[in-house]
């Protein structure tokens, strides 16, 4: 017996650019609102921005966006990151009026039939540590934990008692995709290191190494680009208790895909 009988009328298929709209709404009713400014669904651009990566998708990108539909409406939606013998679930949201109606579930089972490549056999995800039902649900498809993640705010300051060198590589185009989007990406080295540097909105950097705090170019370098700005940095976590504040944690899963599907193949829908 159905536990929902909407579910007869949905439908799973690959994201279009018309349904960009909806999966940001339904992203922004479901995601912590005190960390949506931490992410790129917060920026005024997303919208067109989601167009162009959906609309490219075929093309072999590394995310794969699939939506459910009930009736032509969206009402939830998945994006993966394709690797070569690992499927991430990155995102996977539903429409507060469908939640426990067996969408999920299904649009999970479907979409990574539409794209799973031939030599992925794990299924990745994380989740925020205080989400426990997420997390029970990854443990009933046979994810177990793997990797902690730790998401931690500073601010850069100007290094005045060290030399300093830096260069930033892919700036000006950066600039654009900020002006456009509201979020960009750059590379800045130093004779320590490169740092893969993103810029979201007018209040944070993000990257993703704890290794950028101890090198004093690069918090100089950041500082004089836009000294107002705070970095944010999404790392795993090294174990024990966090070496800095943290304003939230995460909580990644894997397990076998075969395993997953199996599961929800015999789940009731």
């Amino acid at each position: 017996m159905l536990r929902d009988e909407r579910i007869r009328d949905v439908d799973i298929r690959l994201a279009m650019p018309v349904d960009v709209e909806h999966i940001v709404e339904i992203f922004r009713a479901g995601f912590p609102r005190a960390l949506l400014p931490y992410t790129i669904y917060d920026q005024p651009g997303i919208v067109d921005y989601l167009r162009g990566m959906v609309a490219s998708q075929r093309l072999g990108t590394t995310s794969m966006t699939a939506v459910a539909t009930y009736r032509g409406q969206v009402v939830a939606w998945a994006q993966f990151h394709r690797h070569p013998t690992l499927l991430f679930l990155n995102h996977i949201y539903v429409s507060p009026d469908f939640q426990g109606a067996g969408v999920g579930r299904l649009l999970l089972r479907d979409a990574i039939a539409l794209v799973k490549d031939p030599g992925q056999i794990y299924l990745g995800s994380e989740a925020f540590i205080n989400n426990h039902k997420a997390l029970r649900w990854y443990k009933s498809l046979g994810l177990t934990p793997s990797d902690r993640l730790d998401w931690v705010e500073i601010r850069p300051v100007l290094s005045r008692d060290k030399p300093t060198w830096w260069s930033f590589d892919g700036l000006i185009t950066g600039l654009a995709s900020q002006k456009r989007f509201g979020f960009s990406r750059f590379l800045l080295r130093t004779a320590r290191a490169e740092y893969v540097i993103r810029s979201l909105g007018r209040r944070f950097y993000r990257g993703n190494s704890f290794d950028i705090m101890d090198d004093p170019s690069a918090m100089t370098a950041l500082h004089t680009l836009d000294p107002e700005r705070s970095l944010m940095i999404i790392t795993r976590a090294e174990g024990g208790e966090p070496l800095y504040p943290t304003v939230a944690q995460g909580q990644q899963v894997r397990g076998r895909i075969d395993v997953a599907l199996a599961v929800l193949g015999h789940l009731p829908i």
